[in-house]
């Protein structure tokens, strides 16, 4: 295996340091502004150019919410939600057997993609959707087809302002398109490695951002984690290296901020090739949202404010694993996935500016606040009344020498015995390891005349020494989460497919497991 990124001593002691900080430090908590019970897990959402938001469900259920979190209109496509996105002022929508639709306030347009729908993405220009088939269809805003062309299998798409198109694809090729699908730019895997594309974005000045990620099956000195900058015109800018797969990508005016799959953020500026660390995580970052100067990041079970400068303003924490969080202006929305199989994690609005409030201080300093009006100590007066023994018969002093002797030999070691006793127990039960994910051995598997092939991807092997296993998550090379359960089928067509394995025990400590299926 090809070694991991390798980072400068300068950049391992800030990340030491920002990890230390984040530690010691005690953040407040901020409550929630309401709560709202779902019967779905939203598989995708966006926020509305009229400060509203919208959710689409498994069951093509999708749900435009106000920013109170009441819903304000609901439509049905008849098919698995794959995709919501903004277009202008209307809603765009693809599902998996139907294909596009537009929405405002009623019914614009209907697009029907005979392979259907697999995910989109919107631009000034219109709608680029991909279908199961490896087409591209570029889209006007009247419904109308501009374009089409075919690559191969489409896993992200991203589009800029300007009407540029970046798609990844299965096979690790990465693609920049103008309107009209012309190619600008086609950016192949290397041959004798694996690689993938994690994370896509534009920034506002029409810079691609592209978080590419290779396994490592040559030994060389070639980048395993890095992120990329494209020109629509000039083409590669240049490639910064990144010490774990990305998982979220926040674009920002001087550059952009990066989360790991190792709860890294990382703050990239124009112009450098190496990053300033910002602060260090428990869990995988699955979404960075900027709010003013600060940015919320979502984390495992959790939401973070944290500053440029690495300081946690405050923390929230979901009852599901969060997976959208949407700006709302004054507000922003929650949304995930218990991962328990139970009922859905519900819908939260919160307000980014509350003030946090610390209802727990550390032991040392409510020691501190009680002992400023009396420090307990004492007196000269009383030390010196201490240290003058009274003098007593020396047929009393034997008297009291046996009777302190008795009281030892009665009362001494037993008592210490039993604490240290409890101690231990205590001791014991408060340490939790955390469990051991196994995704099983990377496979390969022939395709069928269809040129695809199903794979079982099986983690019945993950196990928990101290507890049981209570929570599964299974996610693509895109960090998007496909199932829930200790076993998930899938149906992939040719090419190399990495799946991310992550399980939760009854404490709430994880871990997480890579596999790789190649279909040929």
């Amino acid at each position: 295996m090809r070694p991991r990124a390798r980072l400068s001593p300068s950049t391992r002691t800030r990340q030491t340091e920002v990890a230390e900080n984040a530690q010691e430090s005690v953040v407040g908590v901020i409550d929630e502004l309401s709560v709202i019970e779902l019967d779905e897990v939203a598989r995708c959402a966006c926020t509305l150019d009229d400060g509203n938001f919208a959710a689409g469900f498994d069951s093509g259920e999708v749900r435009v919410y106000g920013c109170d979190g009441s819903v304000i209109d609901s439509v049905f496509l008849g098919s698995r939600t794959v995709a919501v996105a903004s277009l202008g002022d209307s809603l765009v929508t693809g599902s998996s057997i139907g294909g596009a639709r537009a929405f405002h306030n009623q019914p614009l347009w209907e697009h029907p993609l005979e392979s259907g729908c697999e995910t989109l993405a919107t631009s000034s220009y219109g709608v680029v959707a991909a279908d199961s088939s490896g087409r591209l269809i570029a889209i006007a805003d009247d419904g109308s087809e501009a374009a089409q062309a075919e690559f191969g299998h489409v896993t992200l798409l991203a589009c800029s302002p300007e009407g540029v198109c970046a798609a990844a694809l299965e096979d690790g090729r990465l693609l920049l398109l103008a309107p009209d699908l012309a190619v600008l730019h086609d950016s192949p895997a290397a041959e004798d490695d694996v690689e993938t594309v994690s994370c896509l974005a534009f920034r506002p000045d029409g810079t691609l951002l592209a978080a590419r990620n290779s396994l490592g099956m040559t030994v060389d000195d070639r980048l395993e984690n890095r992120l990329e900058c494209w020109h629509p015109g000039a083409g590669l800018l240049n490639v910064s290296e990144l010490p774990s797969v990305a998982t979220s990508l926040l674009p920002t005016e001087s550059g952009a901020i990066v989360g790991g799959f190792d709860g890294s953020i990382l703050s990239f500026e124009i112009g450098e090739l190496d990053h300033s660390p910002i602060a260090q995580l428990d869990y995988q970052v699955s979404e960075i949202v900027q709010w003013g100067p600060d940015i919320l990041v979502a984390s495992w079970f959790d939401v973070f404010r944290i500053t440029p400068g690495g300081e946690v303003v405050w923390h929230y924490e979901h009852i599901g694993v969060v997976e959208h969080v949407l700006d709302l202006g004054e507000r922003a929305a929650l949304m995930g996935d218990d991962r328990k199989g139970g009922s859905p994690a519900p819908l939260v609005i919160i307000d980014p500016d509350s003030p946090p409030r610390h209802d727990d201080l550390p032991i040392e300093e409510e020691a501190a606040a009680d002992s400023e009006g009396h420090s307990g100590a004492l007196s000269e007066d009383e030390i010196r009344q201490v240290e003058q023994r009274p003098s007593t018969h020396h047929e009393a002093e034997s008297i009291l020498g046996t009777l302190h002797e008795e009281a030892e030999i009665e009362i001494g070691e037993p008592v210490v015995e039993v604490d240290l006793l409890d101690d231990l127990s205590a001791s014991a039960r408060a340490i939790n390891l955390p469990p051991v994910a196994d995704a099983g051995e990377d496979v390969t598997l022939d395709a069928d005349d269809e040129g695809k092939a199903t794979a079982l991807l099986d983690g019945t092997r993950s196990y928990d020494p101290d507890g049981s296993i209570v929570g599964w998550s299974w996610a693509d090379g895109a960090g998007r989460v496909i199932g829930d359960a200790p076993q998930v089928r899938v149906r992939l067509s040719a090419g190399v497919h990495v799946f991310y394995l992550t399980v939760t025990d009854d404490r709430a400590a994880s871990s997480s497991s890579t596999i790789t299926v190649r279909i040929r």
